[in-house]
């Protein structure tokens, strides 16, 4: 009787560290393909009207920008760690299947009062883009990430 309870033990003891192993395997590749994700990650920020054009860009370590409307001349830099970290940040707290929804606070770019902005993260084969809104004046849920995004393009601006 001692074995064949000794047995069963072994037994029970051997599948719960099977399941264990898979849950360490299935962790792992999920933090993989957030690695991936962000490798592939692209986030742009498009902002226009008659006399003003703006396109910012961030992909992997880098930010590149622009003024010229035929998308010639982009300036590229490299992005700290903590801002890359902090931009990915924001946008994984975002819903990005909802940001279509979105509802800007203003409406003035229609009648050309403040340059039209939009913002779009490509991820892999995804794509998720907000409806237009005013430069400036962001849908409340995206104001942070837009913020961030005009601050690290502040940073070398100048440069």
């Amino acid at each position: 009787m001692k074995v064949i309870v000794c047995l069963l033990f072994m037994l029970v003891s051997a599948k719960e560290c099977d399941k264990k192993a898979n849950a360490l395997k299935d962790t792992s590749s999920e933090k993989s393909e957030l690695r991936m994700s962000r490798q592939t990650m692209k986030i742009t920020y498009r902002a226009s009207t008659r006399g003003f054009f703006e396109v910012i860009e961030i992909t992997n370590d880098s930010i590149s920008f622009t003024n010229d409307y035929n998308l010639r001349d982009f300036k590229t830099f490299a992005i700290s760690k903590e801002d890359k970290e902090t931009l990915y940040n924001l946008v994984s707290q975002l819903e990005l299947s909802e940001l279509k929804d979105l509802k800007p606070p203003s409406k003035t770019h229609q009648y050309d009062a403040a340059p039209a902005a939009f913002l779009k993260v490509e991820n892999g084969e995804d794509i998720y883009m907000t409806p237009t809104f005013d430069h400036g004046k962001p849908p409340k849920t995206i104001s942070n990430l837009v913020e961030k995004i005009l601050a690290v393009k502040s940073l070398f601006e100048e440069q």
